[in-house]
């Protein structure tokens, strides 16, 4: 017994000293990365001292005497804070995936490749001012003086997988153009899900999947936009995978500017929030301050991995971006040479196709072997569609000539109108509305877009086997809508149409319905004079114009002899509801439920059960019919084709998915309606990419939520869910600012998450409730306001 008992005490003592081992060593790997942001630093190559101040937020201000040194110090701030997420932004635009993550990657690596990333930087540096290029240079300098420094202290990440990250290179940074561009192809989701339905239905319905243009406000009212529906081929399920790692830029976004005669002040007011992917941690920007003075003094926030500010403002002017949604990728069926499957015909001679290997290095040891192949217009995409026996081909504005490094270094400097628009000139590639307002009282929009000149009717798929749809090149960029000064004083843009019939150049069919668009409209007319408040309510607001539209249509339709819909209190409460999606809201939860039974009624026995599913992730298809519906338009649609002898009308759709809805909730939420509250159900976290394991989760701490939401993907405010999956949030507003030009120092901004990358960070996601409860930071501009808010203070020296 005596002997029993010591070996159980000594495996006690081994298994307690094995647990306190493992603590120590994961609170080692997780805090071995922190920062101590009070260090002061010695770092080659500085000519002059550099001081950075943070405020409370970690947010920092950099004062230097030069730009060169600014960029340096820029860059090892950025990779103290992000460099493991600044390694995965350089592996997505280098195709390198699969190293870290295994062979789960493989086709998005292969996707990714054949965009031609790198050669799209390499030719944009033949094109960029020499100093531009030196001070990237200086920034990657400051990045890899990080990395000489931190080697044995790299962020968790690099130990749990496995790995230590390659020198940073200039063309690191420029990459993150080419996947922007890639990234803001609005009519992707559409592509192989109009490609298959287009064969199982008629022409008519087929048409009526297509928005109703006519109908829809446009951004600029002075310019209006011709075009006809162009459908895509898909190369969705890789860019899922891409897009779970929380790397998506620019998806859609509010921006809008008031002129000083609609505020108190008499200056104007600019307020902005791009929407992307929002349920990662850490956000893609990252929030900083960077001044050399008399030469530069600019805040905003910066992609994870590049030295400029994207969307902010200078001492003259602010600007802010959102998503244009341009038409700027076409498809082409290639004829292919019987005797050599590497050729195509093209106006009347057999062309040779560019064959590249691609050797893929997987986790582990591995390489596999992936072929892409190009034509003049770009690369052969049918392999990643899952189009069988065609050859399709794909031109896209990435590829293009462009400057968008360019673009931003000069809005970082710009102080007017004309250098604003000079500024832009060159932002092609990355199409957006670029909002502008300036401290001399002047307030802008402008269609900063690479929009492709093309012969004859864009339909599914182009011929390729001639030059007669090759694009003819671009759109003058003095052409392109904008406006300047209007008299409404005001102007805004929300992804919604950017202009109307009588615009010469078709810009794009994949438009967002003018929902945001049409309240943002109605919130600044119905408000007098406004300040930074009234602002924040705008871009807070969770009142829907969809619902407000969608229930005046149906409401009325509901037979009154049906018990089941009209006893129901929630029902009733529908009829006197206010359209706003608070968190409490009950109605907001059975308008939602209802609404995906409606399309379901609709839809689902034309297309079966597959494509229905396909239908829930194309979200723009879907309210595209049902807005036409709503708005008076009698489509095939609403008849079920699966009653013959019988034809059903939107009527019986309407009365029979409010029977259905109800049943759903009962069955899911119970029957006391307390437990349908939207916040209830209607959720975000904010979760690390490595958040997927739960022991790393657990080990780590990856995730901060989950957070009850309102609002949803109509609503100014915005937390769209996935409709296959309702209803955890996983898109909405990236960032949030609002920019004061009567006083700088007034402006106010906050992100979901942190400036940190590092979980174990005080600064992971020290703003996420903020966030949520919709507060805001300063944003403090002037030297002394930066200073009085200062809670840490470091200066950065050469040797």
């Amino acid at each position: 017994m005596k002997t029993i008992k010591r070996i159980l005490l000594g495996l006690g003592i081994i298994i307690i000293l094995a647990l306190i081992t493992g603590f120590f060593l994961v609170r080692h790997i997780s805090n071995r990365a922190v920062p101590d942001y009070n260090e002061d630093i010695v770092l080659q190559g500085l000519t002059d001292e550099v001081e950075i101040f943070r405020d409370e937020f970690g947010v920092p201000h950099v004062y230097a005497q030069n730009e060169k040194d600014l960029y340096r110090v820029v860059g090892y701030l950025m990779a103290q804070d992000r460099l493991w997420q600044m390694d995965l932004v350089r592996r997505v635009t280098t195709g390198r995936l699969s190293e870290i993550f295994g062979e789960d990657m493989i086709e998005a690596d292969h996707l990714l490749r054949s965009l031609r990333i790198p050669e799209k930087s390499e030719m944009l540096t033949y094109n960029i001012n020499p100093f531009i290029i030196e001070c990237v240079e200086a920034f990657t300098d400051g990045v890899n003086q990080y990395l000489k420094d931190y080697q044995k202290k790299l962020s968790f990440e690099f130990a749990v997988l496995g790995y230590k990250p390659d020198k940073w290179e200039p063309i690191h940074s420029f990459n993150l153009i080419g996947y922007m561009c890639w990234n803001l192809t609005k009519g992707l989701p559409a592509e192989i899900f109009l490609l298959k339905v287009q064969q199982i239905i008629g022409t008519q319905q087929f048409d009526e999947l297509f928005p109703d243009q006519s109908i829809q406000e446009s951004i600029y009212p002075g310019f209006l936009s011709a075009g006809i529906p162009e459908p895509y081929i898909n190369i969705q399920a890789a860019i899922e995978k891409i897009h779970r790692l929380g790397v998506q830029i620019f998806s859609g976004s509010n921006n809008w500017a008031v002129s000083g005669q609609l505020t108190e002040t008499g200056f104007p007011i600019v307020a902005n929030d791009m929407h992307l992917g929002l349920d990662v941690a850490p956000g893609i920007w990252y929030q900083m301050h960077q001044c050399v003075p008399g030469k530069l003094n600019v805040t905003g926030v910066m992609l994870s991995g590049a030295p400029f500010i994207i969307c902010g403002h200078n001492d003259s002017i602010a600007w802010g971006m959102t998503n244009v949604a341009a038409d700027n990728i076409d498809f082409y069926e290639e004829t292919i040479n019987p005797g050599d499957s590497n050729q195509y015909k093209f106006n009347g001679d057999w062309k040779n196709m560019k064959v590249v290997e691609e050797r893929i290095a997987i986790k582990g040891g591995d390489t596999v072997l992936r072929i892409n192949r190009f034509t003049h217009r770009g690369p052969v995409i049918s392999g990643f569609t899952g189009v069988k026996n065609k050859v399709i081909s794909a031109r896209w504005i990435g590829n293009e000539k462009s400057n968008e490094v360019r673009t931003v270094y000069l809005l970082n400097r710009a102080t007017n109108w004309q250098n604003f628009k000079d500024a832009v000139s060159s932002f092609i590639s990355i199409s957006q509305n670029i909002v502008y307002g300036d401290v001399s009282g002047n307030i802008g929009l402008y269609c900063a877009a690479g929009v492709p000149v093309r012969e004859g009717n864009p339909g599914l798929i182009l011929p390729g086997d001639t030059s007669l749809y090759d694009w003819k090149g671009l759109v003058p960029f003095e052409m392109l809508p904008h406006s300047f000064n209007p008299p409404e004083g005001y102007v805004v843009s929300a992804n919604n149409k950017t202009a109307g019939p009588d615009f010469p150049y078709y810009i794009s069919t994949w438009f967002d319905l003018p929902n945001r668009y049409n309240r943002i409209v109605e919130m600044i007319r119905e408000t007098g004079q406004h300040n930074g408040s009234s602002i924040i309510k705008i871009q807070t607001d969770q009142h829907s114009k969809w619902v407000e539209k969608i229930l005046s249509a149906v409401l009325p339709l509901v037979d009154e002899n049906n018990e089941k819909i009209n006893s129901n209190p929630a029902f009733q409460s529908l009829r006197t509801w206010d359209f706003n999606y608070t968190v409490e809201s009950i109605e907001a939860t059975l308008f939602e439920v209802f609404y995906i039974q409606l399309l379901m009624a609709i839809c689902m026995d034309e297309l079966g059960e597959e494509l229905y599913e396909e239908l829930l992730g194309v979200d723009l298809l879907a309210s595209y019919v049902i807005d036409k519906i709503v708005s008076g338009e009698q489509i095939s649609w609403c008849d079920d084709i699966s009653t013959p002898g019988r034809i059903e009308d939107f009527r019986d759709m309407v009365n029979q998915s409010f029977v259905l809805a109800f049943d759903w909730l009962e069955a899911n939420y119970g029957p006391d309606q307390q437990n349908w509250q939207w916040g209830k159900h209607h959720q975000i976290s904010f979760k690390h990419q490595l958040g997927s394991v739960d022991i790393l989760n657990r080990l780590f701490k990856l995730e901060c939520g989950p957070f009850p939401v309102g609002g949803s993907y109509h609503t100014v405010c915005q937390y769209s869910y996935p409709m296959k999956t309702p209803f955890l949030a996983n898109h909405g507003a990236s960032e949030r600012h609002v920019f004061n030009l009567s006083d700088w120092d007034l402006s106010l901004t906050v992100i979901p998450t942190g400036s940190s990358g590092i979980p174990a960070s005080n600064f992971y996601c020290n703003q996420s409730e903020m966030y949520i409860n919709n507060e805001y930071h300063p944003d403090p501009f002037s030297r002394e306001e930066v200073e009085r808010l200062a809670k840490y203070h470091a200066v950065f020296s050469g040797e």
